[in-house]
């Protein structure tokens, strides 16, 4: 074996007691594979793979593996593990790392920020298409149309005659998971990972809306679509409102009470992994990674010549 993969127990267990990951309890049965969202959509992003490497104590191929860029933040590996290891608090350790040893410039971890931020705009702009029964596919230049546009409010000033108007279901839902309890603090949004523009998504308004009875507007939102289920709006919630379950719900209403098609949720599913492809080649991209093989520059060079 070449020295630089040599095992290091002692710093395995050093990344472990810096995270609280509970990494040395993982039996490696995959869970967290194949409830990763990006490694469904890609087979880029192994889970597993990191937790192993951490334990082994790889920390300096593990802060310059691609892979730790790739992650959503979603949480579903943490909460798929039948062990109750948390590979997103490894992922997230790895990244402080980073930082740390300034591998990476502090600008260009301001950009990736300012990519994540965009993506959601994708995703919002695809979800408005996939609502209105169109393509889930998406052209190279659509996705930079996309990146650069930005959303607009859904809606302005709310008339009385327009709240409390939705259905039996609609109101109970809010009753069911606490949302009357929300007192805007906006801890939910501070937390969410999808949340960077209000126009796009966040909880907070997605809470409100909820509670006034606005079922139209926001069972018909492309917004409704964006969460990830990561349960962080939950975790953080002081009134303990069930977020991620509220929003569940409500998206079913949207099928079950006709705002969306039938078939909708299928062609979110599709279009939302059809993006996450092109969102991996953005970020190799950004850092330089090798396997960023002029793909994204070629792209670009077809949109100006276009």
């Amino acid at each position: 074996m070449l020295p630089y993969l040599i095992p290091d127990p002692k710093l395995g267990k050093a990344i472990e007691s810096a995270n609280q990951a509970k990494m040395n309890l993982c039996w490696t049965c995959h869970s967290c594979n194949t409830e990763c969202p990006i490694n469904i959509a890609t087979n880029r992003l192994q889970p597993l793979k990191i937790v192993h490497m951490a334990n082994l104590g790889l920390l300096d191929q593990l802060v310059r593996l691609p892979e730790i860029w790739y992650c959503l933040s979603c949480n579903r590996c943490n909460t798929i593990c039948p062990m109750t290891v948390r590979p997103a608090a490894v992922i997230s350790y790895l990244r402080e790392q980073v930082a740390r040893r300034k591998l990476v410039s502090y600008d260009t971890l301001c950009r990736f920020k300012d990519l994540f931020a965009r993506f959601q705009q994708v995703r919002w702009h695809m979800a408005s298409r996939c609502l209105n029964g169109r393509s889930t596919t998406v052209t190279a230049s659509q996705w930079y149309q996309w990146l650069e546009t930005p959303v607009k409010p859904a809606i302005g000033n709310v008339k009385y005659k327009d709240l409390f108007r939705g259905s039996n279901a609609f109101k109970t839902a809010a009753v069911d998971f606490k949302s009357q309890f929300c007192l805007t603090c906006s801890e939910c949004s501070s937390t969410c990972p999808v949340f960077f523009k209000r126009s796009v998504f966040d909880p907070v308004w997605i809470f409100r809306m909820a509670n006034f009875g606005l079922a139209e507007d926001l069972l018909k939102s492309p917004s409704l679509w964006l969460c990830i289920a990561c349960q962080r709006c939950t975790n953080a919630c002081g009134q303990e409102i069930k977020g991620h379950l509220l929003i569940g719900r409500l998206q079913e209403l949207a099928v079950k009470e006709g705002y969306v098609d039938d078939d909708f949720p299928y062609r979110w599913k599709q279009a939302d992994q059809a993006l996450y492809p092109r969102l991996l080649e953005e970020i190799d991209s950004l850092f330089g990674f090798q396997r960023f093989n002029l793909s994204v520059a070629n792209r670009k060079q077809q949109v100006r010549a276009g």
